[in-house]
């Protein structure tokens, strides 16, 4: 081995070895001795390693309270055109089916434009994807085309629910994820993804009604991978009782972002993976209650 790789490779078994613990006031960081005596795997949050549980937890809890925010209505992108004006111009629907449809709407108040004009029979399914397309600049999937089903073990069941999102094909070697919305795309939503996943997203569309036919055939599916917490908890609980499960599991490596209302955490350990869901802290009970993650959004 050349002499450069050689001293390369000791520095990096010297820095594995003796790597100090990412907790503030750890006791055992204090200096190469101690550590001589803990040189255990630890466990990895991120990119910071911490040497032992109780580091661990505390990490944990900081990071856990720094999730306890708002959850604000998103508005719609103003730069797009709203779908029934762009279903106008292309001659899809005419000016008073419109004006029917979004009377309708505001009756109800509740449901989008483009579901409005599907259930009065002015447009069709496909008529409504296609146009949804246009306006967020995505492709659209075949009607068959439901994508890589081991794709869909990559995210929790709850999340893909809440954001009427499915991943459908996940590309190894440039580390890209596709992902399909039926009611337009959620970038926030997205960027989550790639934080916990280290990985890039690229959306495209997929009719409603097929979204709600894998998404019934997954709800009788087993994940026993996937856990969610109800109710509110502090961030020291959530701490706690992620703590809990990574020791339970041996896991070595987690990840936790905030995506809509919840906390999404992922633990890797040796043989398996399990996501944990927690309710934000801080959220009212108006916002837990809402079947939207993002109360009072209303695209047209």
């Amino acid at each position: 081995m050349a002499p450069g790789k050689w001293l390369s490779s000791t520095n990096h078994r010297w820095h594995e070895a003796f790597r100090s613990c990412g907790g503030e006031n750890c006791e055992a960081s204090g200096g190469i001795l101690p550590r001589l005596f803990w040189r255990r795997p630890g466990i990895w949050l991120h990119q910071s390693w911490f040497c032992s549980p109780q580091c661990f937890e505390k990490a944990a809890r900081e990071r856990f309270a720094r999730t306890r925010v708002p959850v604000l209505p998103v508005p719609a992108p103003c730069h797009r055109i709203p779908l029934g004006l762009l279903m106008l111009s292309r001659g899809q629907v005419t000016n008073p089916q419109l004006r029917l449809a979004l009377e309708a709407q505001s009756a109800e108040g509740r449901g989008r434009i483009g579901r409005w004009l599907e259930i009065m029979g002015f447009a069709t399914e496909a008529q409504v994807t296609a146009a949804l397309g246009m306006q967020w600049g995505c492709p659209v999937l075949p009607l068959f085309a439901d994508g890589d089903s081991r794709c869909r073990r990559m995210l929790p069941f709850r999340l893909m629910e809440k954001f009427r999102m499915l991943p459908v094909q996940f590309v190894a070697v440039t580390r890209m994820l596709y992902v399909a919305f039926s009611e337009g795309v959620d970038y926030t939503a997205l960027y989550a993804v790639e934080q916990m996943l280290d990985c890039r997203t690229a959306a495209c569309l997929i009719r409603q009604s097929a979204l709600d036919t894998i998404f019934e055939r997954m709800a009788h599916d087993r994940r026993p991978g996937e856990l969610l917490f109800e109710g509110h908890r502090d961030p020291e609980e959530m701490a706690r009782i992620t703590c809990s499960y990574v020791l339970k599991l041996g896991a070595g490596h987690t990840r936790m972002v905030a995506c809509g209302k919840y906390v999404w955490v992922r633990l890797q350990g040796a043989d398996e993976l399990t996501n944990l869901l927690f309710l934000r802290p801080g959220l009212t009970s108006a916002e837990v209650e809402s079947p939207n993650d993002f109360p009072g959004r209303h695209a047209v």
